[in-house]
């Protein structure tokens, strides 16, 4: 009977301690480095789209264009005075911010109301 105690105790022990063996063989031999760099990751198969920029946007538009001149005061509204012409602009608010200045403004030309729809208007060098 003590043979089987003592052989039951062995295969007791060794299904204690034959995980622990297999398990320290997989991990590796020399410590762990924190400061250590993961390995970089593959670059994604497809490339990242992006929104088209404003500036892209407008050369594919013929109609936006550069205006340039000073902006005035006409009655109760503010229009661009380039040359001897002068243009109304569809932006009353962003124009009153350069009234007075020589600016150049990207939009479209309304011939038949002599109107400039403005997209953006930015202070330009004064001549």
């Amino acid at each position: 009977m003590t043979k089987y105690v003592g052989a039951l105790c062995t295969l007791a022990l060794l299904a204690v301690w034959l995980p622990n063996l297999f398990a320290q063989g997989s991990q590796p031999s020399q410590p762990v480095d924190p400061t250590a760099q993961a390995p970089a990751t593959p670059a994604p198969a497809t490339p990242p789209t992006f929104p088209p920029s404003e500036a892209k946007a407008q050369r594919d538009r013929p109609d936006v264009r550069t205006y340039t001149g000073t902006i005035v005061k006409d009655g109760d509204a503010y229009v661009l005075q380039a040359a001897n012409e002068r243009y109304l602009l569809d932006s009353q608010k962003k124009a009153k911010r350069y009234k007075g200045r020589h600016v150049q403004i990207m939009g479209t030309l309304d011939k038949v109301k002599h109107l400039i729809h403005v997209e953006k208007i930015r202070v330009s060098a004064s001549m």
